[in-house]
């Protein structure tokens, strides 16, 4: 149906850049959550090698002892990002 209205009135630029744009905005949302999801996966595998080198290092008794202690004795851990990117604070709608 697109083909034959096409045939008749050929898309106008600003419309051909309309849906190019939408392309666009959706290629970039998943490119932002591919980055974010290799984030994560970075995180996962710096914490797994650190915790093996940890007990390879002192023995797991000592490594056990460690992760058992109160988390409220603990500092809080910052959050973690990576340079360049920035954190969008989530304001609630109204609707």
């Amino acid at each position: 149906m697109r083909l034959l209205a096409n045939m008749f009135s050929p898309p106008t630029p600003e419309k051909i850049a309309e849906r190019e744009l939408q392309q666009m905005r959706l290629t970039l949302f998943q490119a932002e959550r591919r980055l974010l999801e290799a984030q994560m996966q970075v995180d996962y595998y710096r914490d797994l090698v650190a915790f093996l080198e940890d007990v390879s290092a002192t023995g797991v008794e000592q490594v056990v002892d460690k992760r058992r202690a109160p988390a409220s004795a603990e500092p809080a851990q910052a959050p973690r990002s990576s340079p360049g990117l920035i954190t969008v604070p989530v304001v609630p709608s109204a609707a």
